[in-house]
């Protein structure tokens, strides 16, 4: 019966791929997909209405960051018990540590098989913890007392969610257009997401930027994406 299947909320504000997701999870015996959202507040709202038992939530959204969403449902836990799974194409360990530090009971890099994330949807519905293997070694190597921030790694914390996707995928190569194809936003958005971006990083060229990707190791999961 459909009552005892695990509920899942759906948090990304890319339609391609909540599509996506909701095919992989919908055809499995145990999992259902009750609901969409694509913004912040919508994830909040949805999350009170329909209580699910699970939500899997992107980071990046465009009103406010996915770990604003978590903090707020656990400041009202009296009102939901639902589990949250971060699916994000982020695995530093800055990343996964705001994750877990605001609640959350998972974390699936996006670029893993489809496997991991229906283990976390019901290893978080059962009651524990999920962490992909590249999150865990992330987490592990936060609390080992890894050095100091560099210069480099603080700017970069000022980035908003938005900036930090926008930043990765221009290092990597792609231009505006394929930038904006790959996060459904328009080029546009996407050159002003970039400027705002290089004002804070206090960059001025692309050689500037793929040489800062480099130090902090944003390619890193980039390279990593084929294991």
């Amino acid at each position: 019966m459909s009552t005892d299947k695990i509920r899942v909320l759906l948090v990304d504000d890319h339609h391609v791929l909540r599509d996506g997701l909701k095919v992989l999870l919908d055809t499995e015996e145990d999992i259902i997909v009750v609901g969409e959202a694509s913004t912040g507040q919508s994830a909040v709202d949805l999350t009170f209405s329909l209580e699910p038992d699970v939500i899997i939530m992107d980071i990046g959204l465009p009103d406010f960051s996915g770990f604003e969403v978590i903090r707020r449902i656990r400041a009202q836990e009296k009102q939901t018990q639902s589990r949250v799974v971060v699916l994000s194409m982020h695995t530093r360990k800055e990343f996964v540590v705001k994750a877990m530090e605001a609640g959350a009971d998972g974390y699936v890099p996006k670029s893993s098989t489809h496997v991991s994330l229906l283990d976390a949807v019901r290893i978080v519905h059962a009651g524990e913890r999920y962490l992909h293997p590249r999150a865990a070694s992330a987490l592990v190597d936060a609390y080992m007392g890894d050095e100091d921030e560099s210069d480099e790694q603080i700017r970069y914390q000022r980035l908003t969610p938005r900036e930090q996707e926008v930043i990765q995928l221009a290092a990597m190569g792609y231009t505006s257009r394929e930038i904006g194809e790959k996060l459904i936003i328009s080029p546009k958005t996407v050159e002003t997401h970039r400027f705002r971006a290089f004002e804070k990083l206090e960059i001025e060229t692309r050689a500037e930027l793929v040489r800062f990707a480099l130090k902090i190791g944003l390619l890193d999961d980039w390279k990593d994406q084929g294991d």
